[in-house]
């Protein structure tokens, strides 16, 4: 990889795209705004907001892959498409995250200001209302990554209405998943619970099979969002072939 087109990408996205991203941390900063200096509008709002935006970004980065005018000049910029592919996960992790969240907290911090005057019997500190609107914990973060890697693949993945094909991919995958998991259960307590007290309706499991150690979460994710990253390269490359 030669980081002197990585660099080159990133200065012609931004040439390209500052208006679009400067409009999307505007809508971030009013809708964190209206969140927190309206609570009635629920914070809520303002996370889900958030989300979306986060969400998307991957989408509208290889936007040029799903049409067939654009597709073929994009793939044929002087660059690596593994130089493209870094240079997308860097401004959708690094960048563009990083930016929504500083605008939701400036946005946050003018509500709140707005709401303290305004109601100044308020109880609920700052720190507390800005938890219901942006990832609080290190574990949300990470599920938030990941979301962010297997939207990214699916966005390089389908050549046409690859929003729509995500969607229903993820459904469909978390559905069986679902079968899957609660089907162990069930014969997990049918194996282990003596069936008198199965009768009694007194089942109730204690442990998970996903909770056997509290580092379970995190390394689950790490390894799903190292994968379809690195499943990202591999897509690009066919794509050009």
């Amino acid at each position: 990889m030669n980081i002197n087109n990585i660099i080159k990408l990133i200065k012609a996205y931004f040439y390209e795209n500052w208006q679009k991203d400067l409009y999307t941390f505007g809508l971030v900063l009013i809708f964190a705004f209206l969140s927190m200096a309206w609570p009635s509008l629920n914070s809520f709002l303002g996370f889900s907001v958030i989300v979306v935006l986060i969400a998307i970004y991957p989408l509208r980065f290889f936007d040029k892959l799903h049409q067939p005018s654009s597709r073929i000049h994009y793939l044929m910029i002087p660059a690596t498409n593994e130089e493209k592919v870094l240079t997308g996960i860097l401004l959708t992790n690094i960048y563009f995250i990083l930016l929504v969240f500083i605008s939701a907290f400036i946005g946050a911090l003018l509500g709140y200001g707005v709401l303290k005057l305004s109601t100044p019997e308020m109880e609920m500190n700052f720190k507390e209302m800005l938890g219901l609107m942006l990832p609080s914990s290190v574990r949300s973060y990470l599920f938030l990554i990941t979301m962010v890697s297997i939207i990214f693949f699916g966005s390089i993945y389908f050549k046409k209405s690859p929003a729509w094909k995500i969607v229903l991919v993820c459904l469909a995958v978390f559905l069986v998943l679902g079968a899957i998991m609660t089907g162990t259960e069930w014969l997990n307590v049918l194996m282990t619970v003596p069936a008198e007290i199965r009768n009694g309706n007194y089942i109730k499991v204690e442990h998970s099979i996903m909770s056997s150690s509290k580092w379970t979460p995190y390394v689950i994710n790490i390894v799903i969002t190292v994968y379809f990253y690195a499943m990202s390269f591999l897509r690009m490359r066919e794509t050009e072939a």
